[in-house]
């Protein structure tokens, strides 16, 4: 469908880290505020209209790493509109990337012409996106990108993704950054899963409804880190049905010795 949300949106969403540096304290905030306006929004009076929100933060800091942060998350800000778009529209409107107004008003135009094209197709459309920090150290920061989007049908459709920057470099990381052994990483996030799911070692995930890629169990493409270990987040339709809704797998930093890379803490 055009408007299946696209792996660009997040630039490539798993990402952890690695690296020391002389950070110190916690990182200070600047909230950003984008709400589409104009004849476009949603009325609720006639249920009809497009509501496009933007929640996100900078780093109130000079340093060449936050900058680079600061780019990285305007990016993925509009990324996570652009990503609603059809790729012909973004092609013939380049700004868009990079400018969050432009990005949703051709949202808003898309409705347009789907309206124009489904005349008896009533309610608003509605895209929401949230940017939250979920850990800091004076290495790193988590931060993860909270998307809901209903452009029609039976149901809105929901994703999160991870980000994690290095601190003194800026860098988005990735998760080989922060692991030694990624087979015996799976193997270990598996047995949170199974146990998670309430399920026993013998039984068959596919046979009992989960997606699994050539038979065989998986990471999510969003693993985050967090206070009391690493966040592995399956997003709906990633590895189940989305009746079952997403699937949070927190694993304890302790179940992870010899796993991680020691640089990263």
């Amino acid at each position: 469908m055009k408007y299946l949300l696209v792996a660009y949106l997040f630039l490539g969403s798993t990402v952890l880290f690695t690296s020391c540096n002389h950070q110190s304290g916690p990182p200070l905030l600047k909230r950003q505020q984008y709400k589409l306006a104009g004849a476009s929004t949603c009325d609720t009076s006639v249920n009809k209209g497009v509501d496009v929100s933007v929640s996100y933060f900078l780093l109130n800091d000079d340093s060449q790493a936050a900058r680079t942060i600061n780019d990285s998350m305007r990016q993925i800000s509009v990324g996570s509109i652009v990503g609603w778009l059809d790729s012909t529209t973004v092609a013939n409107n380049p700004e868009a990337r990079v400018d969050l107004n432009k990005a949703a008003t051709l949202f808003a135009t898309d409705y347009e012409s789907m309206m124009k094209d489904m005349d008896k197709l009533g309610g608003c459309w509605e895209l929401k996106t949230t940017a939250d920090t979920v850990y800091t150290s004076p290495n790193a920061i988590t931060v993860k990108i909270e998307t809901y989007a209903y452009t029609g049908g039976a149901h809105p459709n929901s994703n999160l993704a991870f980000y994690t920057f290095d601190r003194e470099t800026g860098k988005t990381l990735a998760l080989t950054d922060l692991v030694e052994d990624t087979t015996a990483l799976l193997n270990v996030v598996e047995k949170a899963f199974r146990k998670q799911q309430d399920l026993l070692p013998q039984y068959n995930l596919e046979e009992r409804g989960y997606f699994l890629r050539d038979g065989r169990f998986f990471l999510p493409a969003n693993i985050g880190v967090g206070r009391d270990g690493l966040i592995f987040y399956y997003n709906p339709y990633e590895i189940a049905a989305y009746a079952v809704g997403p699937i949070e797998v927190t694993v304890p930093y302790e179940q992870l010795n010899g796993i991680l890379r020691d640089s990263w803490y």
